[in-house]
């Protein structure tokens, strides 16, 4: 994994699962923007799960640099990972390998998912299971060899909260540069972590 480079231009290898801490839509889009761009001109899907009150915008601006429109997919966060109106982290990851599986299986280039997770701020029921989520999809992401991105606005996290979603990520995208994650601990021993501090609350 190149180290200090752009999240577009970046050559996944090892790790497929990127946090990005943005401050606010514009600095998400001039990060996330040139990502899909990237793989649309190599003929990856971009997948988009969004807020839905912004889902037809988005759509319509990832279509404009799309060569043909099956290569664009955006979702709302409210059918992916709010699917049935609370967050299941065994449902959602099911989705998501089974998406994968079934992309994989028509032989095209793999997939670039990006999930805006500004829901988790909203506390719907579930949100506990969120960094053990995380921590776990790993897995899946790198078996697919899928490059993925959780979107998060930094300037509503708390510091507890950020420095999770870092030991959760194996990569981070901060000030607009991607890194290999120094604060990453692999998904045994984060499990662990959690039950651990739930035990003792």
């Amino acid at each position: 994994m190149s180290l200090n480079t752009s999240l577009a231009k970046a050559q996944f290898h090892d790790h497929f699962h990127v946090c990005a801490f943005v401050h606010g839509a514009a600095e998400e889009r001039s990060l996330i923007d040139p990502f899909f761009e990237e793989g649309l001109r190599r003929g990856e899907k971009a997948v988009y799960y969004v807020d839905p009150a912004q889902r037809d915008e988005h759509e319509a601006r990832l279509r404009e640099s799309a060569p043909s429109p099956e290569l664009v997919e955006v979702t709302t966060w409210q059918d992916a990972h709010l699917n049935g109106g609370s967050f299941d982290q065994d449902r959602m990851m099911a989705a998501l390998e089974e998406m994968i599986r079934a992309h994989a299986a028509t032989g095209k280039p793999p997939v670039r998912l990006v999930g805006q997770m500004g829901w988790v701020f909203a506390s719907p029921p579930g949100i506990e299971q969120l960094v053990a989520y995380e921590a776990s999809v790993n897995e899946v992401l790198n078996r697919g060899k899928t490059p993925t991105v959780c979107v998060y606005d930094v300037r509503r996290l708390s510091g507890s909260m950020m420095m999770d979603l870092l030991r959760a990520h194996p990569l981070a995208v901060v000030n607009g540069v991607l890194h290999e994650n120094p604060f990453y601990t692999p998904a045994d021993q984060m499990l662990r972590d959690i039950r651990r501090r739930r035990t003792m609350s």
